[in-house]
């Protein structure tokens, strides 16, 4: 079986290309022949890694629009594939890619990645979205062969739009493996991993650490990440606008680095208004570290399975989550952080996602039935959202 995506595996697109390589990586140890179209690195950048065949599309004209008008006729040129996915919403290339597909008569498969909930549509760029999405964005949607969506809550989201499409609900995956850096300090310490941009919020812990200063001790956070330079300096200038000398800004960091900051936190934050899913969390649980995230995010796993904190999302209810998780004994942080690894192994590995990718890929060509995580109803799908 071969399929071709088009989506990026660019470390600077961060926790997306995360996942997006993960999954692709999984599906060829499973013997599909995943392969990727994307545009160029932007500068600086660098794919997650070496294992996936990657095809270079030509430059967008606009990085607003991320117009190109060779890319229909370069995704074609790549070759014959079985099926076809898109790792995207706005990006040309997921249309181009749909429209591939349909001229060639092959199905395809959508991941919206976030991008259909109703406060990204709201955010930066509405007017363009709101017209891409009559001009083409949703009917490429209507006529896929089905909507891969990481929860519950973004096919919802989708339903709403008006998607009618079968929609399989597969989270993104992350890597298991044994971390062998290890926490040095006492130093009880908040971390958030992730891109700077308004929408994460991180200001909420920075509000946090101001509020609790005065009833915790020995305490940091740690701010691991770049992205939007404007978002950064306004968090700096938070940060000495109250006199703050406990927050720390490493910018991006990957291998050694990244795993060695991690391994000093004692909890990982996600305060985000909205998320599809976060990698932070992913990132955290499989490392055995705690984590707290807002109802922003589709994360009760952290209520369920006792491996975190899941919040509303407002001031006071992130800051009663640090305090919280600050009086939690250590002892009870560790067996949180050994839980939040059980869950990552059993629901989130790489191994299990691609396999049910896989099994979506096979059910739509006709090799199998219909997989149990596969919605196609819609009275059906907003009743087993309820239950």
């Amino acid at each position: 079986m071969k399929v071709l995506h088009t989506g990026s595996i660019d470390i600077n697109i961060g926790g997306p290309a995360m996942s997006t390589y993960l999954a692709l990586k999984g599906l060829r140890e499973m013997g599909v022949d995943a392969q990727i179209a994307m545009f160029q690195l932007s500068p600086g950048g660098k794919l997650r890694g070496e294992e996936v065949p990657v095809h270079y599309l030509k430059p967008p004209i606009s990085q607003k629009y991320t117009y190109q008008r060779t890319t229909k006729k370069e995704i074609k040129s790549i070759g014959d594939f079985d099926i076809y996915q898109s790792q995207g919403t706005w990006d040309y290339s997921s249309h181009a890619l749909a429209c591939v597909a349909r001229k060639l008569h092959k199905p395809y498969l959508m991941t919206p990645r976030g991008m259909l909930y109703p406060q990204d549509i709201a955010k930066s760029n509405s007017l363009l979205k709101k017209t891409l999405l009559k001009l083409y964005v949703l009917n490429d949607f209507n006529h896929t062969a089905c909507v891969h969506v990481t929860c519950m809550e973004e096919m919802k989201h989708c339903r709403d739009l008006g998607i009618t499409s079968p929609m399989a609900v597969i989270p993104n995956p992350v890597e298991i493996k044994e971390y062998k850096e290890t926490k040095k300090d006492d130093v009880f310490r908040i971390g958030y991993l992730g891109r700077l941009s308004p929408r994460k919020n991180v200001e909420g812990l920075i509000y946090a650490m101001d509020e609790l200063r005065n009833e915790t001790e020995n305490t940091e956070l740690l701010i691991i990440g770049g992205g939007s330079e404007v978002y950064e300096h306004f968090l700096r200038d938070e940060v000495e606008r109250l006199g703050l000398k406990n927050v720390r800004f490493t910018g991006f960091l990957s291998g050694e680095e990244k795993d060695e900051a991690l391994a000093s936190c004692s909890i990982l934050a996600m305060p985000s208004e909205f998320e599809n899913l976060g990698n932070v969390v992913l990132e955290g649980l499989v490392r055995g570290i705690p984590c707290i995230a807002t109802k922003g995010a589709p994360w009760e796993d952290l209520q369920t399975h006792q491996c975190g904190w899941w919040v509303d999302y407002n001031q006071p209810a992130i800051t009663d989550a640090v305090w919280k998780a600050y009086n939690t004994p250590s002892a009870e942080l560790k067996a949180m952080g050994e839980r939040g690894k059980r869950l990552m192994i059993d629901k989130y590995s790489v191994e299990s996602v691609a396999t049910k990718l896989k099994q979506t890929y096979q059910w739509i060509i006709g090799q199998s039935t219909k997989p149990d995580f596969v919605f196609i109803d819609k009275k059906n799908d907003i009743c087993r959202m309820s239950m």
